[in-house]
Protein backbone atom coordinates (compact mmCIF):
# COMPACT_ATOMS: atom_id res chain seq x y z
CA UNK A 1 0.00 0.00 0.00
CA UNK A 2 2.70 2.34 0.75
CA UNK A 3 4.46 2.10 -2.49
CA UNK A 4 0.78 2.73 -4.23
CA UNK A 5 0.45 5.62 -2.27
CA UNK A 6 4.00 7.08 -3.19
CA UNK A 7 3.16 6.17 -6.74
CA UNK A 8 0.16 8.19 -6.35
CA UNK A 9 1.79 10.97 -4.83
CA UNK A 10 4.56 11.55 -7.16
CA UNK A 11 1.76 11.16 -10.08
CA UNK A 12 -0.68 14.36 -8.50
CA UNK A 13 2.64 16.22 -8.03
CA UNK A 14 3.89 15.56 -12.06
CA UNK A 15 -0.12 16.63 -13.06
CA UNK A 16 0.26 19.48 -10.43
CA UNK A 17 3.28 20.61 -12.34
CA UNK A 18 2.22 20.53 -15.87
CA UNK A 19 -1.51 22.33 -15.26
CA UNK A 20 -0.58 24.88 -12.42
CA UNK A 21 0.21 28.42 -14.95
CA UNK A 22 3.64 29.64 -13.45
CA UNK A 23 3.55 32.47 -15.66
CA UNK A 24 0.03 33.60 -14.85
CA UNK A 25 1.05 32.94 -10.96
CA UNK A 26 4.57 35.00 -11.37
CA UNK A 27 2.13 38.28 -12.68
CA UNK A 28 0.07 37.98 -10.24
CA UNK A 29 2.73 38.46 -7.70
CA UNK A 30 4.40 41.04 -10.13
CA UNK A 31 0.96 43.04 -10.65
CA UNK A 32 -0.83 42.48 -7.47
CA UNK A 33 1.97 42.28 -4.79
CA UNK A 34 0.83 41.20 -1.56
CA UNK A 35 -2.50 40.45 -2.36
CA UNK A 36 -0.96 38.08 -5.42
CA UNK A 37 0.61 35.86 -2.73
CA UNK A 38 -2.76 35.65 -0.93
CA UNK A 39 -4.49 34.43 -3.44
CA UNK A 40 -1.80 31.91 -4.29
CA UNK A 41 -2.02 31.01 -1.12
CA UNK A 42 -6.01 30.24 -0.53
CA UNK A 43 -6.69 29.22 -4.31
CA UNK A 44 -6.48 25.53 -4.48
CA UNK A 45 -6.96 24.20 -7.66
CA UNK A 46 -8.49 20.77 -7.55
CA UNK A 47 -7.03 18.43 -9.85
CA UNK A 48 -9.53 17.34 -13.17
CA UNK A 49 -12.32 14.85 -12.51
CA UNK A 50 -11.26 12.69 -15.41
CA UNK A 51 -8.20 11.98 -13.30
CA UNK A 52 -10.20 11.06 -10.32
CA UNK A 53 -12.13 8.13 -12.32
CA UNK A 54 -11.64 4.04 -11.67
CA UNK A 55 -9.70 5.23 -8.25
CA UNK A 56 -10.74 3.99 -5.11
CA UNK A 57 -12.29 6.60 -2.13
CA UNK A 58 -8.57 6.29 -0.77
CA UNK A 59 -6.86 6.91 -3.76
CA UNK A 60 -8.80 10.04 -4.44
CA UNK A 61 -8.10 11.85 -1.23
CA UNK A 62 -4.53 11.14 -1.26
CA UNK A 63 -4.28 11.96 -4.92
CA UNK A 64 -6.45 15.60 -4.44
CA UNK A 65 -4.61 15.79 -0.90
CA UNK A 66 -1.37 15.99 -2.38
CA UNK A 67 -2.27 17.57 -6.09
CA UNK A 68 -3.61 20.31 -4.01
CA UNK A 69 -0.58 20.93 -1.79
CA UNK A 70 2.15 20.64 -4.46
CA UNK A 71 -0.38 22.79 -6.76
CA UNK A 72 -0.82 25.59 -4.00
CA UNK A 73 3.43 25.35 -3.28
CA UNK A 74 3.90 26.05 -7.36
CA UNK A 75 1.52 29.25 -7.34
CA UNK A 76 3.18 30.59 -3.97
CA UNK A 77 6.66 29.84 -5.52
CA UNK A 78 5.67 31.82 -8.56
CA UNK A 79 4.00 34.92 -6.95
CA UNK A 80 6.81 35.18 -4.26
CA UNK A 81 9.04 35.54 -7.37
CA UNK A 82 6.93 38.00 -8.99
CA UNK A 83 6.37 39.87 -5.72
CA UNK A 84 10.45 40.23 -5.47
CA UNK A 85 10.32 41.18 -9.11
CA UNK A 86 8.19 44.10 -8.48
CA UNK A 87 9.67 45.37 -5.33
CA UNK A 88 13.62 44.73 -6.90
CA UNK A 89 11.84 47.37 -9.55
CA UNK A 90 10.65 49.59 -7.40
CA UNK A 91 14.22 50.26 -5.29
CA UNK A 92 15.66 50.54 -8.89
CA UNK A 93 12.94 53.15 -9.56
CA UNK A 94 13.17 55.06 -5.92
CA UNK A 95 17.12 54.83 -6.91
CA UNK A 96 16.80 56.78 -9.76
CA UNK A 97 14.53 59.04 -8.64
CA UNK A 98 16.18 60.36 -6.19
CA UNK A 99 19.47 60.26 -8.03
CA UNK A 100 17.73 62.35 -10.90
CA UNK A 101 16.57 64.42 -7.91
CA UNK A 102 19.97 64.95 -6.36
CA UNK A 103 21.30 66.00 -9.50
CA UNK A 104 18.93 68.01 -10.55
CA UNK A 105 19.57 69.99 -7.06
CA UNK A 106 22.87 69.71 -7.75
CA UNK A 107 22.53 72.04 -10.75
CA UNK A 108 20.41 74.28 -9.51
CA UNK A 109 22.81 74.84 -6.46
CA UNK A 110 25.46 75.35 -9.21
CA UNK A 111 23.57 78.16 -10.81
CA UNK A 112 22.68 80.21 -7.39
CA UNK A 113 26.50 80.29 -6.56
CA UNK A 114 26.92 81.27 -10.55
CA UNK A 115 24.26 84.18 -10.27
CA UNK A 116 25.26 85.03 -6.98
CA UNK A 117 29.11 85.45 -7.99
CA UNK A 118 28.09 87.67 -11.08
Amino acid sequence: MNANRHNIQITAEQDAQNDVNKLLWLVAGLALNVIGLITAYVYEPSPPAIRLMEKSEDEVLFYTAAYKAKARQIQLTSALIGFIISVILVIILVVVLFSFIFSAQQEIMREVQRSIQR
